[in-house]
């Protein structure tokens, strides 16, 4: 097996690198502890990268506390004092789950803990106790908690926990926010899906009637509103309920039904066909004209195929007249008149939010399009490494932070961002990715920067070096393969190979070294290879969507 020539001492650095240290003190050691278990440790050719990821780990040590009961939890952090369902319990938990698990673990079982009696989920976890005033929901609970089962041990009586009370909060949700029976979901007020300044809900109350997550104003002009969002999220709850169904010994046909139901429901109600958008629909049977980031919600909750998705690409995910703001992605569209920039608090209406951020790769990764999300982690790793404090908000033009501070989102969009661009990544369908990215430089003249990435997976430690030109990975300290940069190579957890996808917007060709043989390859754009028996075998054909105007 002869490898490609790498970066030996960089190799040398990732291998000798004490995070403890350089980390520093932290209030909860025993939490770092589990965190250093995962074998994650990053280093790079440039000392701010190290530096801001190691701020990160620590950060996010921080954001985990207490909420009332003895377990500590994930909060959010920042000015937010507590733990969301929207964002908190659900995709950063998500994320959590690859580093410390067992705080995920509590967090999602933190919403079943407090559960109303009626079936309603918490929509916040406090100090002072579980608070329900609206339901503020965005990412769906279910799937975030079935990639958690998928990837830390898959404890039954955990999940069979876990899917009882989202069955509840489902059939609370049916019975209480579908007003006009549609089958779709409706909103009562701003803070029901988290919008919180937005154009969207312009002459909407930010919380709903009386603070009864059961009622809307009864003056207001155009409440209740159908909303895309809420009626996306279950739709793609279902489904994942049917895949906890399964798995616990029962049939998910129910579910799928409700599924199909509710999605028949999303684009009766809100989609545009001549648009190609999602709207709010208001009380008049009118949609509501605002372009906003409930796309890229409604998208990441698995909704339309590939080509529907393409489609939202190239009309206003990566137009740079809508949503793909240098830094993206704007919560409104840039082409609005109602788009406001201001990053300087808590707004909606238009600056990149991290939220949005890091609920993205599920709306691109569904769809294969890996590429095209490499374009929004390269300038939004590059604003979070040049930044001094890990904020809710950028400006999409200049990349500065905004609002708050210590903000887990953010924060875990670093450490995410990191770990699939050009690190070793645990997926819940068993495989691992290691991805043969670099960081680019987005501002001024071009540097080549190297980076190095470790992590263990079921008791053995891979490593990956990226340099500009190769990428190599070793298990348990020996070689395992090398390619050229570029692309990602997929294994299972024991870093048996099984194939590779294209990461590049041009076509990347070379040899795939490994310890059984040698492949000469050449793959294209989010093109997929499988590796079946001594070849390499064409599985999904490249594509790409190229930015727009």
């Amino acid at each position: 097996m002869n490898h490609q020539p790498t970066n030996l001492a960089l190799l040398d650095r990732l291998r000798s690198t004490d995070v403890a240290a350089r980390v520093g003190a932290v209030d909860a050691p025993d939490i770092l502890a589990e965190f250093i278990a995962s074998g994650v440790r990053f280093v790079s050719s440039a000392a701010h990268m190290e530096r801001r990821h190691d701020d990160a780990v620590r950060e996010l040590i921080a954001c985990i506390r207490s909420t009332g009961d003895d377990e500590p939890i994930l909060n959010e952090g920042g000015i937010y004092f507590g733990c969301w369902l929207e964002s908190t319990g659900t995709i950063n938990a998500e994320l959590l789950s690859r580093f410390i698990p067992s705080v995920a673990a509590a967090t999602f079982a933190g919403f079943a803990t407090h559960q109303r009696d009626d079936g309603l989920f918490p929509y916040k976890l406090t100090a002072t106790g579980p608070v329900f005033s609206q339901i503020q929901t965005v990412t769906p609970l279910a799937r975030s908690v079935w990639t958690h089962y998928c990837l830390n041990g898959r404890d039954k009586v955990w999940l069979a926990r876990l899917y009882a009370a989202m069955a509840r909060n489902d059939a609370w949700l049916a019975q209480w926010r579908d007003t006009r029976g549609t089958g779709a979901v409706e909103a009562f007020c701003t803070f029901d899906t988290g919008h919180d300044l937005s154009a969207r809900f312009w002459h909407v109350p930010d919380s709903p009637f009386n603070n009864d997550p059961k009622a809307f104003h009864p003056d207001n002009p155009l409440l209740p509103f159908i909303a895309p969002d809420l009626t996306a999220n279950v739709a793609c709850q279902r489904l994942y309920l049917a895949r906890m169904a399964k798995e616990l010994g029962e049939s998910g046909d129910v579910w799928l039904d409700k599924a199909e139901a509710s999605t028949a429901a999303l684009f009766t109600q809100c989609f545009d066909a001549e648009e190609g958008f999602f709207y709010d629909r208001d009380r008049h049977g009118r949609h509501v004209r605002v372009q906003s980031d409930v796309l890229l919600r409604v998208l990441a909750c698995e909704i339309g195929d590939d080509a529907f998705f393409a489609k939202a690409l190239e009309r206003y995910l990566l137009n740079t007249s809508k949503f793909f703001a240098k830094y993206p992605f704007t919560s409104l569209a840039l082409d609005d008149p109602r788009f406001d920039p201001a990053f300087d608090y808590n707004s909606w209406c238009g600056p990149s939010n991290f939220l949005s951020l890091i609920r993205a790769p599920h709306a691109f990764e569904a769809h294969h399009r890996h590429v095209e999300l490499s374009w929004v982690l390269q300038p939004v790793l590059s604003a979070l490494f040049k930044s001094t404090r890990f904020a809710q908000t950028i400006n999409p033009f200049t990349g500065a932070e905004g609002f708050t501070e210590v903000y887990s989102p953010s924060i875990l969009c670093l450490l995410d961002f990191v770990e699939r661009l050009c690190g070793i990544q645990p997926r819940p369908d068993g495989a691992v990715w290691f991805t043969g990215l670099t960081p680019q430089q987005i501002e001024h003249r071009d540097v080549a920067h190297e980076t190095g990435y470790a992590r263990t997976v079921d008791g053995q430690n891979f490593e990956l070096i990226n340099t500009a030109s190769h990428i190599t990975a070793y298990r348990d300290g020996g070689p395992l393969f090398s390619a050229p940069r570029g692309v990602r190579i997929i294994t299972d957890r024991t870093g048996q190979i099984t194939g590779l996808v294209g990461m590049s917007a041009s076509t990347v060709t070379g040899e795939l070294t490994t310890a059984e043989g040698n492949y000469s390859f050449a793959i294209g754009p989010n093109e997929q290879l499988d590796l079946k028996g001594q070849e390499l075998v064409r599985v999904r054909d490249p594509a790409l969507v190229a930015p727009t105007y």
